[in-house]
């Protein structure tokens, strides 16, 4: 179903379209509206509707540079103008940001709906094109591409020198002399036809970008090899370039991706470390989500599998285990054994120690959360059993592990309970701070960032912005009640500094105005 998005500082014509939308809504999804561009900008990056509907002369940012910056971060997206000038300049520019439609103003709800269902047919044809396309290529084609493909996965491997890196891109037409180089892996399903449709869309999202080499490395993986002259530009284009790959995938088949990017590195022949970065990131981003793109930043310092620490870092394993989820006990099981010299876990005493040593910390988790079942073993001749191979030794650690994971599931609330709070005190302590994120939070309770905002949604309820969201407007309400300050004043000393976004949430939050609700309450 099409998604449609709505900028335009006129609430009215906001509502009548919004209206004509919801009609239509077998048809067509309302996905969310603001009063101008540099309000929609951040809500259709984190959105990505398939249409954006905008005036062209807004406040703050108007329709013509939230057009720019869309086209350049989300190329995908569908474009309709609105304009109550009917004036050859802005027509003329809509025409060069490869604008959909150009409607004047009053908008006719006719007109609108036509505009949408020619969009929504073109998308549909646009997907066939394409997914046919990938169908008929060539065998001639595939030839070539699988040679080349076996170049650059060379290069990953450290199979190819710089020399031969320059030697064999200039055969394949590749540019490879860069600065900076960063290494995205994105998992795929399995199935030759979705690699053969994903090749297609590939090729269309990144056929005017040099700067972005993509790939496959077996049957379930693509890579994109990006290149820049600074580390901030290729970061900002890997996070560019895997969202919009991933956003037609879904578009065109209906399939979700995990992508993970790797750390920057400066010289071609440091490929392999850029690849193995990624790979990491991958293995700790599978473990918190099915779906999305994961830097690996988003893991430093804690990380993001559900557990929100880093099991391979120092610190007690008593706490280690306290924080751990189901879906974290591979990688804790891993991290334990992996973090002995490998001289040492030949012995099979050692690995009993290791052993032992695990199973009384669990026993001791488990009596804290008044779970009887996971128990220190009574035989050790049995545990010294378990011990006789690295790999039994691991499995029982899993076993045992899984178990006390599971029964504390239901004990979040004692677990996290404390943390929590403490979040809670922090965000209503700072909320004035107009930089005050989810970041800044999850530093001070010691979480890592993904890793809070789930637990803090499963304990209250509500996501970060919300409650924070809450705080401030209940502020807010204090001040419109109690004070005479102005509205821009209130708007800072609650934490918003933007007074024009500070009234829109107000009104969106409480029914009124910030000037009704002074009113009413006088």
């Amino acid at each position: 179903m099409m998604r449609i998005f709505i900028a335009d500082d006129e609430e009215i014509i906001r509502d009548g379209i919004r209206n004509c939308i919801e009609k239509e809504a077998d048809r067509f999804l309302f996905a969310g509206e603001a009063p101008d561009g540099e309000l929609a900008l951040p809500m259709l990056m984190e959105m990505k509707p398939d249409v954006l509907i905008t005036d062209i002369r807004m406040p703050f940012m108007d329709g013509l540079e939230l057009a720019r910056l869309v086209r350049r971060t989300m190329p995908w997206m569908r474009i309709v103008f609105l304009s109550g000038h009917d004036e050859f300049e802005y027509a003329q520019k809509a025409v060069s940001l490869q604008a959909d439609a150009y409607l004047l103003k009053p908008i006719d709800s006719v007109k609108l709906m036509c505009t949408l269902e020619e969009i929504d047919v073109r998308i549909k044809q646009e997907q066939q094109q394409y997914l046919s396309a990938a169908q008929n290529a060539s065998r001639s084609d595939r030839e070539s591409e699988v040679l080349r493909e076996h170049f650059l996965n060379a290069l990953l491997s450290g199979g190819a020198t710089a020399a031969d890196a320059a030697e064999q891109g200039r055969k394949w037409g590749l540019s490879l002399a860069a600065r900076q180089y960063i290494v995205c892996l994105m998992r795929l399903g399995s199935g030759g036809q979705t690699i053969t449709q994903v090749r297609a869309l590939a090729a269309r999202a990144f056929a005017d970008q040099e700067e972005v080499l993509w790939f496959f490395r077996g049957s379930e993986r693509l890579i994109l090899l990006i290149q820049g002259e600074r580390e901030d530009e290729v970061r900002e284009r890997a996070y560019e370039a895997a969202q919009n790959l991933r956003h037609e995938i879904r578009q065109f088949l209906n399939l979700d991706t995990l992508t993970a990017i790797g750390m920057p590195v400066a010289r071609i022949s440091a490929l392999p470390e850029a690849y193995r970065s990624a790979k990491e990131t991958l293995w700790s981003a599978s473990a918190c989500a099915e779906g999305g793109v994961f830097g690996s930043t988003d893991f430093e310092g804690g990380a993001a599998h559900g557990g929100g620490f880093d099991f391979t870092a120092g610190g007690s394993l008593a706490d280690k285990l306290r924080h751990a989820s189901y879906e974290d006990v591979p990688q804790l099981v891993e991290a334990y054994f992996g973090g002995a010299a490998e001289e040492d876990m030949q012995s099979m005493l050692y690995r009993y120690y290791l052993l032992m040593d695990l199973l009384v910390t669990a026993a001791r988790i488990a009596a804290e959360l008044d779970s009887a079942e996971v128990v220190p073993p009574d035989d050790p001749q049995a545990v010294l059993k378990r011990a006789a191979t690295l790999e039994s030794t691991k499995e029982y650690a899993s076993e045992v592990l899984g178990q006390l994971t599971r029964r504390s599931f239901r004990h979040q609330s004692i677990r996290y309970g404390g943390e929590i709070q403490r979040a809670k005190e922090f965000i209503r302590a700072q909320y004035s701070d107009s930089s005050l994120s989810l970041h800044m939070v999850a530093a001070e309770v010691g979480f890592s960032p993904n890793h809070f905002s789930t637990v803090f949604s499963q304990e209250t309820g509500q996501t970060f912005v919300e409650y924070l969201t809450q705080v401030r407007l209940e502020a807010a309400k204090n001040l419109l009640r109690q004070s005479d300050s102005k509205m821009s004043d209130i708007a800072f000393m609650v934490g918003y500094g933007e007074p024009h976004y500070f009234s829109y949430l107000f009104k969106k939050h409480i029914g009124v105005t910030p000037r009704d609700y002074r009113m009413q309450t006088v």
